[in-house]
């Protein structure tokens, strides 16, 4: 009796072309890819452009900080850290009220990525949200620093200015810097000072750094 042979053709693992939900997900998968990539882009642009406006502010700033030793015997102005607490006897004015006559638009003052969450217990939960600005509750996005070590003393004369700061001289001694690392997308953040030789910087934290 003739034996007949069967022959099941099966698809074979390598076929050809791709179904339309392939396709779908495909097309789902490059349209993802490219809106992250334009986010990506776009906030590195947006981080670029603030911390160079800060910097902008911070040359202004030192514009007007120099004019004003100029026209004060070359001797720093006694400033205040903060508007919102005054702990020196002579209650001393901010930068922004230093340099009133030499910096006209106190837009100058604000960083665009100022940022600032006040504590429950901050005096100034009864005027400001929770979330705001330290140039909206200070008057100013950079803090002044080394308030006494510097105040009425004569350019060159102060004692920090002395040390050699860590190798650099007055490279090394920021007078003015952002209060809080605003500028995000550098690591841990970035910020910006303005240093005793009057030239803007921007310091970037590093997660080896971090606490």
């Amino acid at each position: 009796m003739p034996v007949r042979m069967i022959i099941i053709r099966s698809q074979s693992p390598h076929r050809k072309g791709i179904t339309k939900i392939e396709l779908l997900c495909s097309v789902l998968v490059l349209t993802m890819l490219v809106l992250f990539l334009r986010a990506t882009a776009s906030t590195s642009g947006r981080v670029s452009a603030q911390r160079t406006a800060c910097l902008g502010n911070l040359a202004t700033i030192s514009q007007a900080l120099q004019a004003y030793l100029a026209d004060n015997d070359h001797r720093w102005p006694a400033v205040a850290k903060l508007a919102s607490v005054k702990t020196d006897s002579a209650k001393w004015p901010t930068l922004p009220e230093v340099l009133d006559r030499y910096v006209k638009d106190r837009n100058a003052y604000h960083c665009p990525a100022d940022q600032r969450t006040l504590t429950d217990d901050s005096s100034l939960r009864s005027k400001f949200s929770v979330v705001t600005t330290y140039f909206a509750t200070e008057g100013t996005s950079y803090e002044w620093w080394f308030g006494e070590a510097y105040a009425g003393k004569k350019v060159g004369e102060e004692s920090l200015g002395k040390s050699g700061g860590f190798g650099m001289g007055k490279a090394d001694q920021p007078l003015l810097s952002d209060f809080e690392p605003f500028h995000t997308g550098d690591d841990l953040g970035a910020i910006n000072t303005l240093n005793a030789d009057f030239k803007p910087r921007t310091s970037r934290a590093r997660a080896s750094s971090a606490r």
